[in-house]
């Protein structure tokens, strides 16, 4: 009962804390740079605080420079064995340049002896070219007639048509579930301010009517489509001046547990969409199998009567 009452708890916490929403802070100024901040709860998401960098590395000690030993350094004796050891360099080196003279004296040889390579008269030549485009026109055509068996037992038309067919219980569904996703998305402390300016009084007063006029339809489509919440949307005119700025804030907030609920409930009339066409196609196939079966006994049937 203990591990019970720990799951539930857990459980429990865990709905409490998806219930809590994701907040999109969105503010955008003339002259200035678009803020985007994305917080939830006490966790800030974006922009992520930049790391401290670590401690500066230490410059590498240089490395003290050795200077050669001179020839004051050595013994009379360490000198001796230093010639010793050069001569037998050298006469090293010539013994490896006499055995690779042999070498290729041998190689030479070899080259000499051997046998001539075949020559192919013109004509052989011809019938082995006309043999290897024949071969190779033979492949295309082979491609050619599978891409054609292809397009005529399914067309492009026909392919979409099928899919089609396939996903067209499924659309309505789909829909309300994007409706429903966009509706738990949530405009608050929606707060837009324009200022349009014109040195004409008229061309001001025009500007200050469309103006207004787009900022109405957008806030109203806005709306449709999420659930908005607005602070103040105001349009502001200026004469005798050539002036445009803008302000414009909101904070987006949508809750994980709507989402997961919503995704639930998508999955689950996709299952009972998908469940009964998977059995009535099961059905089908059975009885197909049947009457196939029936065909083949009643023609054993007529034969063995015929014999």
């Amino acid at each position: 009962m203990i591990v019970l009452y720990i799951l539930l708890g857990i459980i429990a916490l865990i709905v409490i804390l998806l219930h809590f929403s994701v907040k999109v802070t969105l503010c955008a100024q003339s002259g200035e740079k678009p803020v985007i901040e994305i917080k939830w709860l006490f966790i800030k998401i974006f922009p992520r605080p930049e790391k401290d960098k670590g401690k500066a590395k230490k410059p590498k000690k240089e490395k003290k420079s050795k200077s050669p030993p001179s020839d004051a350094d050595f013994t009379d004796e360490q000198i001796d064995k230093m010639i010793e050891q050069a001569n037998l360099a050298d006469e090293q080196e010539e013994a490896q340049i006499a055995e690779n003279t042999e070498d290729t004296e041998d190689i030479e040889e070899i080259e000499e002896t051997k046998p001539e390579k075949v020559k192919l008269t013109k004509e052989q030549k011809k019938e082995i070219k006309e043999q290897k485009k024949a071969e190779n026109a033979a492949k295309k055509a082979e491609k050619a007639a599978a891409k054609a068996e292809k397009a005529n037992k399914e067309g492009g038309l026909a392919k979409v048509k099928r899919y089609f067919n396939m996903a067209k219980p499924y659309i309505p569904m789909a829909w309300k579930a994007v409706k429903k996703i966009l509706k738990t998305i949530r405009f608050t402390k929606l707060d837009i301010r324009l200022v349009s300016g014109k040195e004409d009084a008229y061309d001001a007063a025009m500007a200050y009517g469309k103006l207004s006029a787009a900022v109405g339809n957008g806030v109203s489509l806005i709306d449709s489509i999420f659930t908005v919440r607005a602070k103040n949307v105001a349009v502001y005119c200026k004469f005798n001046e050539s002036a445009f700025e803008y302000y414009a804030a909101t904070v987006v907030m949508v809750r994980p547990s709507a989402l997961i609920a919503i995704a639930f409930c998508a999955g689950v009339n996709f299952l009972r969409i998908w469940i009964p066409q998977k059995i009535k196609a099961r059905k089908e196939r059975k009885r197909r199998e049947k009457e196939e079966k029936a065909k083949l006994k009643s023609n054993r049937t007529e034969l063995l009567s015929n014999e």
